[in-house]
């Protein structure tokens, strides 16, 4: 699971105002994925921590949790880390140990079992020991030593109730009986301690030399000295005895101390109580199973319901006010040997002892005169100065005094002109401007000209002064020498190139003017008189460059605060250092909305506004101090674009072996860590090299995985570092990896591909001189068949001269015989014509003269005009000229049409030749209408539709 779904909560005592409680960092179940109740903790060499749980034993590193049941999922009642850095568990009816394997897994090898002859029924093992290169298992019935080789079970008088160990001292309680100590393996009875026959002796721990501290149940501490019992402490004998003492153990500053009943305290060396942690002031549960101080002093608690880790030591010490006796804090200030601070009710201070702010809250005092919402408090030249809801205040000596009533002082800066001192105000209204005079300040004008509310001001570059308007935009304001009206104003907005115009505030930062917006910084860009991002700065920044406040605290040193970020950055010309950064949200408290604050009380301390009381920050804090926090891998997962996956071999420290990849296998994952177990203060950063153009430092927190996909063959190394606050580097690691090509695009195939090549060129060299000679060949063939071609060519161009010459002659002789036949034609028709004029001659003379013209003459003359104009000579004479003219027109018809008569032939003809129905008649002899009649009944032989013209189809035929 994500360092991100952790629940964290800043916990804190009964009492409203309260000291100052450690910071508490809660697993529930869901969070670290085994069972609710936690029975023991352990920490090895590395710094993994390993929980008995009821669900298996759950491991972590600082980033993920991973829970690795037993084989036959029975509770894990103890764990323990042998000298042989193997993980030690007891079971009911089981212990064994774990080991990671290659791929940094867990693997559990069972030690009962592999011993069938012991005897260990309905037994659970509750605790796990080592001394004098053994492992000691202790149940209430018995107890076990394992020698690496042999298990042996070691004889007792009765069952015992627990077994502490004290150096390489093992003690046990006999069960309604004293102590015991085993030594070589056999108990022996420590003298005086039968009266402990009545109570459960819970814990044995070092009470200092030569001193044990023997914690009871029930009845209190007792310590063993010189073997001599006696009650031991301080304040912590009732609480003890009272709450159900269930484990102790040594600090390297003092106790902590679990109880059945009201979770855990913290105690001095004498036994004094420092700290009571409970689920009242932030605990998961009351009920304390057992604890366990890690490498870096941290302590944890495993409970009947979830685990918490409590940072005895943090940097951040929170102050809360939980009744609202001081309320919501928006500024703060160091005056006269006391800490003002001011809220929405007014001004508070109290006395400082030794000049130290981290003392308890409930001895503030209210600052008369200052009821109401206070925005502001400054120290200059001498003088408290308290912006105010109703106006402006001065405190000194102990005297308070309105100098303005301008609502709404937010802030001043002051300035100097003329050897004189004054200052600017931003207010509700209109900028407010004050002067120094014999010592004190009095307010002085209001500034006409811009009556806008303003809440930040700042004084920039060529005497301009920038303000940010209470809710829209940004102005500057060129104002006259006597600071008395302004002479121009500009606005800054979306129009002049800032992302928005809500959310934009004005800040200087080495002394250059700073615009915030929620995408980034911009600054004002004199040379060019317009705004431009400021992208370094905003890169290096990351998610600060959205920051809404910047707040100068001394040197180069500013906090930006973002929405749920805040963070303190070294800047300067060269870049951006974090020094540190925190997450208001994960320590479980909020600043005043809009009004946050952050202020220097002192060099190292900066308190942090809350609106339930206060945070201070101590700079010199080295808790969080990360030298000889090595990174280490905990996964490298491999899979192929069907899902199918499997670990890599992975080092528990350092670099491995090149591991090589299948081609197939082109998804690969990370998971790395550094037993980090607060909120802030490191990151992790990484990159991989060989894929570009990617090669540059990547930052991830706090998951600690980087996963690649599709990538392609070759040789990579994944490298990652953990960076501490400063950005520096605390360790590296890398991991090199070679994804191998499939074969036909291994080295060996590369190696016959080149052959193969060579063996193309030089076949190619062949083919190509072959093609060449063929060419040549074929060019030499082609000139010789070019002039062959040539002569035939010009043979065939005499041949179809010759061709052409007859084929004139023929169309002469067509057009000449053409002429003949129009001409023989056309005689036949003037013939005809003359005769049908002359036979209607005679016609005409015997119709006048009747009788008297002689029949007989008649007869003759009329018959020899009829056999001419039938004469079948003349049709021959046309038939032959017509069918040499028209290719054997007379053969094709009648052999296309075989009901055509001779007469209709004659008429087809006829309408070939284009000829007239009256130019017909004559040819027929007969009449115009005989011939339309004809031309009828030959439409209907030739079948011919309608819209089909004869005389074009004749033409066509």
């Amino acid at each position: 699971m994500k360092i991100l779904k952790r629940v964290l909560v800043l916990v804190f005592f009964l009492p409203a105002l309260a000291i100052a409680q450690p910071l508490v960092i809660h697993y529930s179940k869901d969070v670290y994925g085994g069972g609710n109740q936690n029975w023991s903790i352990a920490q090895d060499k590395q710094g993994l921590m390993y929980v008995g749980n009821n669900d298996g034993l759950l491991q972590f590193d600082g980033t993920n949790w991973k829970l690795y049941p037993l084989p036959d999922r029975s509770i894990v009642r103890s764990v323990a880390v042998g000298p042989d850095g193997k993980i030690y568990t007891g079971a009911f009816e089981e212990f064994g140990y774990w080991q990671p394997d290659k791929t940094g897994q867990l693997k559990y090898t069972s030690i009962s079992h592999s011993y069938p002859n012991l005897k260990l029924h309905n037994w659970e093992f509750w605790r796990i020991l080592f001394s004098h290169d053994k492992a000691y298992f202790q149940s209430f019935g018995a107890l076990f030593s394992f020698d690496g080789d042999t298990v042996r079970k070691i004889p007792l008088p009765s069952n015992v109730i627990l077994m502490s160990q004290v150096g390489n001292r093992l003690i046990t309680q006999e069960d309604g009986g004293g102590l015991m100590e085993l030594i070589n393996d056999q108990p022996v009875h420590i003298p005086g301690s039968d009266f402990l026959s009545s109570t459960q002796v819970k814990s044995i721990i070092p009470g200092g030399k030569d001193t044990l501290l023997v914690c009871t149940s029930s009845r209190g501490i007792y310590q063993l000295a010189s073997g001599k019992f006696s009650l031991w402490g301080g304040d912590i004998q009732e609480f003890t005895k009272h709450n159900e003492l269930n484990v102790a153990i040594p600090l390297k500053n003092g106790y902590a101390f679990g109880t059945i009943l009201n979770g855990v305290v913290i105690t001095g060396r004498k036994g004094n109580i420092k700290t009571r942690i409970n689920t009242e002031s932030g605990l998961q549960n009351n009920t304390v199973l057992a604890l366990k101080e890690d490498k870096k002093g941290g302590l944890w608690v495993a409970m009947n319901k979830g685990i918490d880790y409590v940072e005895i030591n943090s940097p951040l010490s929170v102050y809360r006010d939980k009744d609202q006796r001081i309320g919501a804090l928006t500024s703060a200030v160091l005056f006269e040997g006391k800490l003002f601070v001011g809220s929405n009710r007014g001004v508070y201070y109290r006395n400082l002892v030794d000049g130290d702010p981290r003392q308890p809250l409930g001895n503030f005092q209210f600052l008369d005169g200052t009821q109401g919402q206070v925005w502001d408090l400054q120290v200059h030249s001498g003088s408290l100065i308290i912006g105010h809801n109703r106006g402006t205040f001065t405190y000194k000596n102990g005297r308070l005094r309105q100098i303005s009533n301008v609502s709404g002082g937010y802030m001043v800066k002051p300035y100097e002109r003329g050897g004189n001192k004054y200052m600017i105000q931003s207010t509700y209204t209109r900028l407010a401007i004050y002067r120094l005079v014999n010592g004190s300040w009095q307010f002085d004008h209001q500034v006409t000209g811009f009556n806008e509310p303003c809440r930040f001001v700042e004084i920039g570059p060529f005497g301009y002064v920038w303000v940010s308007h209470q809710q829209k935009g940004v102005y500057r304001l060129k104002l006259d020498a006597n600071y008395q009206k302004v002479l121009d104003t500009r606005y800054f907005g979306r129009v002049s190139g800032l992302p928005g115009d809500f959310n934009v505030h004005v800040f200087k930062v080495s002394n250059r003017i700073v615009l915030t917006s929620p995408e980034g910084l911009y600054t004002y860009d004199d040379l060019h008189e317009k705004v431009v991002p400021m992208d370094d700065l905003n890169r290096q920044l990351g998610e600060l460059s959205s920051a809404h406040r910047i707040i100068h605290v001394g040197d180069n040193r500013y906090w930006l605060i973002s929405r749920d970020m805040l963070g303190l950055v070294d800047i300067r010309d060269s870049g951006a250092m974090l020094i540190r950064k925190m997450n208001p949200d994960l320590y479980g408290f909020s600043m005043v909305e809009r009004y946050e604050n952050i202020v220097p009380l002192n060099k190292h301390i900066q308190m942090v506004c809350l609106d339930e009381g206060y945070a201070l920050v101590d700079l010199n804090n080295k808790v969080n101090d990360t030298s000889g926090q090595q990174l280490f891998f905990r996964d490298a997962i491999v899979s192929d674009s069907k899902g199918k996956s499997r670990r890599l071999t992975i080092s528990p420290v350092g670099s491995p072996a090149i591991i090589q990849l299948q081609p197939w296998e082109r998804n690969i994952k990370f998971r790395f860590a550094s037993l980090r177990y607060t909120p802030d203060g490191e990151s992790y950063q990484y990159y991989l090299k060989g894929l570009k153009p990617d090669e540059h430092w990547k930052s991830t927190f706090p998951e600690g995985e980087a996963a690649y996909e599709r990538l392609a063959a070759g040789s990579y190394v994944f490298h990652v570092r953990n960076v501490d606050a400063f950005v520096h580097t605390i360790s590296e690691i890398s991991y090199p990896f070679i994804i191998r090509p499939y074969w036909y695009a291994s080295s060996m195939a590369y190696f016959f591909y080149v052959i193969i090549g060579i063996l193309i060129i030089i076949i190619s060299q062949l083919v190509l001189y072959r093609r060449f000679k063929r060419r040549e060949e074929r060019v030499r063939h082609e000139r010789q068949m070019g002039l062959e071609r040539r002569r035939e060519e010009e043979r065939e161009h005499a041949e179809n001269e010759i061709i052409k010459l007859r084929n004139e002659k023929l169309q002469a002789e067509l057009s000449h015989k053409d002429v003949e036949l129009a001409n023989s034609t056309m005689s036949i028709i003037r013939k005809n014509e003359s005769l049908i004029e002359i036979k209607n001659e005679i016609e005409r003379q015997k119709k006048q003269l009747g009788t008297r013209y002689p029949r007989n003459m008649y007869e003759k003359l009329v018959g020899l005009v009829d056999k001419n104009l039938t004469n079948e000579d003349d049709w021959l004479v046309f038939e032959s000229h017509f069918d040499q003219a028209h290719e054997n027109f007379f053969r094709r018809l009648k052999s296309e049409y075989p009901v055509l008569t001779p007469s209709d032939l004659k008429l087809c003809a006829y309408l070939r030749l284009n000829l007239a129905t009256k130019e017909i008649a004559p040819l027929l002899n007969i009449s115009v209408r005989g011939v339309e009649i004809r031309r009828y009944r030959l439409r209907k032989k030739l079948e011919l539709p309608q819209e089909k013209n004869l005389v074009e189809f004749m033409i066509e035929f």
